[in-house]
């Protein structure tokens, strides 16, 4: 069975509280790639992916920055596992539904649950698994079984990684 988590950066694996502590400690909370990740958060990224065998698939707006990048910023990170993929990025809110044929729009905020749903429908062969990692709730509503929401000051925590794992270990 295919497993995949959809990885949000900002609020997941950047939080402000250790964006907070670098700036006390007088160390710049940027490189290259953008805001610097929490290690506790990279450190419990690191625990589901070994607990469950899952591939990421980034969803993250960072995504914008192209393919290359974005492994190169996993491995100069040192991030767990792999980049497996990153979901489209839809230029159009507007959809086609497929049972009614009818023509549908989400709001622009949803267009990440739109996103996700439609990697889900080209990538994914049943039977798969999957858990939404982020700090916002834009989500449909046949989403939010598999969302594990963080919050910005503490990003993934251990409780969130566990909610993650039974997820994706159902």
């Amino acid at each position: 069975m295919g497993k995949y988590l959809f990885l949000d950066f900002d609020g997941v694996l950047n939080t402000t509280n250790y964006a907070k502590l670098l700036r006390k400690e007088g160390i710049d909370h940027y490189d290259e790639f953008g805001a610097m990740f929490d290690p506790k958060t990279i450190s419990n990224l690191k625990y589901i992916v070994d607990h469950s065998g899952c591939k990421i698939v980034l969803s993250s707006t960072w995504r914008n920055e192209g393919w290359i990048k974005m492994q190169a910023l996993w491995k100069d990170r040192n991030l767990p596992n792999e980049l497996f993929s990153m979901t489209p990025i839809l230029l159009s809110t507007t959809y086609k539904d497929a049972k009614s044929g009818e023509m549908l729009s989400v709001p622009e905020r949803n267009a990440k649950a739109l996103e996700i749903q439609a990697w889900l429908h080209k990538c994914a062969s049943p039977p798969f698994q999957y858990v939404i990692l982020d700090d916002e709730n834009v989500f449909f509503h046949s989403q939010q079984e598999h969302l594990v929401q963080t919050d910005e000051n503490d990003g993934l925590t251990i409780q969130k990684a566990y909610e993650a794992i039974n997820i994706l270990n159902r």
